[in-house]
């Protein structure tokens, strides 16, 4: 059976009883680099843990059990997260979920949704506030009805089309600078299609509520 991967980086987890179901799901953990210190803050023993292993605090490096397999790799043209992608993949995984990729480094938080790219599965990079996807072809949203919902094209994108959403489009030929954003899921479920390009989509919510499938 494909595994449903974890990866925990080392961006913000605000709080750590918010993830447990989604933990309760999956069948493999890998932390990149310091994502192991919020591991243990999240009571999880990773699987793995790959990078160059600068972020990884001394007590958490003494709580690792000899069921982890620590891999240093000192590429530095690689983010400990890109490398976390490489390793997930290895293991043809049905889908990916990623935490503690958003923080208060913007400029980390950015490059983490934009090496979303390199992923050829499934995956989605979600803290308590939000969901992000990054889509090249197309992604089914659900939720509940008025859920916030925000398109948001990073390149020149063809044949945009949505469907489920207050605001719909069809075909719409759009280039960066082009905003959808706060737009709202009318029932339960919404479908993002596009024929070329690449559009960020954010399901936002404005209250921590419990945690969905995604």
């Amino acid at each position: 059976m494909k595994p449903h991967i974890l990866i925990v980086a080392n961006g913000s987890i605000h709080y750590p009883e918010w993830y447990q179901p989604l933990i309760m799901q999956v069948d493999l953990i890998i932390a990149a680099d310091g994502g192991a210190n919020n591991c243990l803050r999240l009571g999880i023993m990773p699987d793995y843990v790959i990078g160059d292993l600068d972020s990884i605090t001394p007590i958490t490096r003494a709580q690792l059990t000899g069921t982890t397999q620590i891999i240093e790799d000192p590429d530095q043209n690689k983010t400990d997260l890109e490398l976390a992608f490489t390793l997930a993949q290895t293991f043809n995984p049905v889908k990916l979920s990623i935490i503690g990729a958003i923080g208060t480094r913007l400029d980390h938080t950015l490059s983490n949704i934009i090496s979303l790219d390199q992923v050829q599965v499934p995956c989605v990079l979600l803290d308590e506030h939000n969901d992000i996807y990054l889509v090249q072809d197309y992604v089914e949203i659900t939720g509940q009805p008025n859920d916030i919902i925000s398109i948001l094209p990073i390149s020149a994108v063809e044949g945009l089309t949505y469907t489920g959403l207050k605001w719909s489009v069809d075909n719409l030929h759009v280039n960066t600078g082009w905003l959808g954003t706060s737009n709202r899921l009318i029932g339960t479920q919404a479908s993002i299609r596009l024929q070329q390009g690449k559009v960020v989509v954010i399901k936002a919510r404005e209250n921590i509520v419990p945690f969905e499938n995604v």
